[in-house]
């Protein structure tokens, strides 16, 4: 074997063969195609030819659905006639739906303006197609906002206008009735001013799920507010505990005036200043504290969000009480009254203890200032918000103008609330 396939002939004989075979399988390739091109130039093969399809009925009544965009036609003549055929542009199938009213329909599909001699026949020749009762009917536009919680903080979006305030969509009966909504989304995601954007309106159903119906215009521009509330409210000194013995407070004093509050705007037209906590139990020096600024129950945050205190103090010897109740830097004011603040509407209470809803307190300061000091500017009083019906304790709050601390030995107050009846 390995003889004969080093012999120069057997090569060469092989060769040939090879060479043979291609050179048949091509030339009956060719010859294939050349019979079917003459086949159809002498009219002998069909075309094949995809048309649109448009549909004959009563648009102003009813509303088509169902209907295929194209058919699949194949096309059969004499070459002159396919021909003829080949120049026409456009050409079109439809089915005659102008005699029929509401229903469905097995339409035999048609061709018109075909040449003499051209026989056709569809892939498929009929199509099963429903003509609806045809309504119009008017829906508000309403504008939904999505991602409102994503806005930077302290930002909210005010309420979105449309250009598109109502709008009339006509469609099959059937549909239009199932129509519950119209509405158009906006993504406010991370905006920081007021924009303007074009989106689409959908139609939905009671399930919020989209219909599928064509609506003109298919969008509206929506213009949405977008705006960060604030307003500079005066700041002041609440001074929390007492001085250790033997310190006199001279002069509390925060370094602002005033603060800048973001909140909602119906929060910041109630809201007129704000009081610092200052704990002046630990102070025994002149000293300067930075404290975080307090904030209203539904503001966003404050600016800045800590202020300094400056806290100067002085040394004093103590001294004994005399029968009046009063030192060279301190007084004592009787049955100041408690007041009860943060209830709502629909709720009433009453102090159980101390007594009365009455508290002794002393008040330090400067002794010429004590002799001014007056009952009216001191408030004692407990905040009974958000406390809910029944009984509680409650720590007792007392405001003083700035230059005074205090001393009460009565901490907390037992507080009973109940529903006010009608």
């Amino acid at each position: 074997m390995d003889k004969l396939l080093k012999s120069h002939w057997f090569v060469r004989i092989t060769a040939f063969l090879v060479a043979l075979m291609m050179y048949t399988s091509v030339n009956i390739t060719n010859q294939d195609a050349t019979d079917t091109e003459e086949d159809v130039r002498n009219g002998e093969g069909p075309i094949y030819k995809t048309v649109s399809v448009e549909a004959e009925y009563d648009e102003s009544k009813y509303e088509l659905m169902g209907l295929p965009k194209t058919a699949a036609v194949e096309f059969q003549g004499s070459r002159a006639d396919l021909t003829k055929l080949n120049l026409q542009r456009g050409q079109t199938a439809f089915v005659d739906l102008s005699d029929k009213g509401p229903g469905q329909y097995e339409a035999t599909l048609k061709m018109s303006n075909i040449p003499n001699g051209v026989e056709y026949a569809f892939e498929e020749p009929t199509v099963s197609v429903t003509l609806h009762e045809k309504k119009t009917e008017t829906f508000p536009v309403t504008i939904q906002l999505l991602d409102v919680d994503e806005l930077p903080e302290g930002y909210i979006a005010g309420t979105p206008e449309a250009d598109q305030k109502e709008i009339e969509i006509t469609g099959a009966k059937e549909i239009i009735d199932e129509i519950k909504y119209v509405r158009a989304f906006v993504n406010v995601g991370t905006a920081k001013e007021t924009f303007t954007r074009e989106v689409k309106i959908q139609a939905l159903n009671k399930s919020y799920d989209p219909i599928d119906i064509k609506i003109d215009p298919a969008t509206t521009e929506v213009t949405v507010p977008i705006d960060n509330p604030n307003k500079d409210v005066d700041l002041s000194v609440e001074s929390k505990g007492s001085l250790p013995d033997g310190v006199e407070l001279k002069s509390i004093t925060p370094e602002n005036k005033d603060v800048t509050i973001h909140a909602p705007k119906e929060l910041l037209d109630r809201l007129d200043s704000i009081k610092i906590p200052v704990d002046l139990s630990n102070i025994t020096e002149d000293k300067t504290i930075e404290v975080s600024v307090p904030l209203p129950d539904g503001a966003f945050y404050a600016s800045p969000g800590k202020v300094k205190v400056k806290i100067d103090v002085e040394k004093v010897e103590e001294s004994s009480s005399d029968s009046t109740n009063e030192t060279a830097s301190s007084r004592t004011f009787e049955d100041v009254p408690i007041n009860i603040r943060g209830l709502s509407d629909n709720q009433e209470a009453a102090i159980r203890t101390p007594e009365k809803g009455v508290m002794d307190l002393t008040v330090q300061g400067d002794e010429e200032a004590l002799k001014d000091l007056s009952e009216e500017s001191i408030t004692a009083f407990i905040d009974a918000q958000n406390l809910s019906e029944g009984e509680h304790d409650v720590e007792i709050n007392v405001e003083l103008p700035e230059a005074f601390t205090y001393q009460n030995e009565i901490k907390k107050a037992t507080l009973t609330i109940s529903e006010t009846t009608a």
